[in-house]
């Protein structure tokens, strides 16, 4: 197959456009003084920089974009991370909020099966007559140490 292939295609297809014109059409266009080889070369190797730049430029703006791909999606993640961040502190919250009452219903338990107590209103009493005891002048406040003396 390479056998049927003339050389004269081949040098074709390294020219520049203007000479590939000027080839096929002769006929067609007027006589043109020659510019020396040298200056051809020069224009032709332009060209061949143009081109390259062209195409590193292409290159280029499709990387920007691929950029700007990343950047928005990483903006999307940093706005669901909000999100996951304040469905955290609410379950913590709730969390929270949910050992303080397990807390109580122990203390109430554990008060309610207590054979020694005598109701809230007994206990309000104990809390008067204690604080008159001790003159009212303890470090914690009336009903803490009134309840550390019921919890021990």
């Amino acid at each position: 197959m390479a056998d049927n292939i003339d050389s004269s295609d081949t040098e074709d297809l390294f020219a520049s456009p203007s000479q590939r014109t000027a080839a096929r059409t002769p006929h067609q266009q007027p006589e043109r003084t020659k510019t020396p080889t040298n200056q051809s070369t020069r224009f032709d190797a332009e060209e061949v920089r143009e081109a390259a730049l062209r195409r590193e430029l292409e290159g280029v703006r499709n990387i920007n974009e691929v950029i700007e791909g990343v950047i928005g999606t990483l903006e999307r993640a940093k706005g669901n991370m909000g999100t996951v961040s304040r469905t955290v502190e609410n379950a913590s919250t709730l969390l929270n909020t949910w050992t303080r009452i397990l807390s109580q219903t122990e203390h109430n338990q554990r008060l309610i099966l207590n054979p020694n107590w005598k109701g809230a209103t007994d206990d309000l009493a104990d809390m008067e007559n204690e604080t008159i005891q001790d003159g009212g002048a303890s470090a914690e406040g009336p009903i803490e140490s009134w309840y550390e003396g019921r919890t021990r």
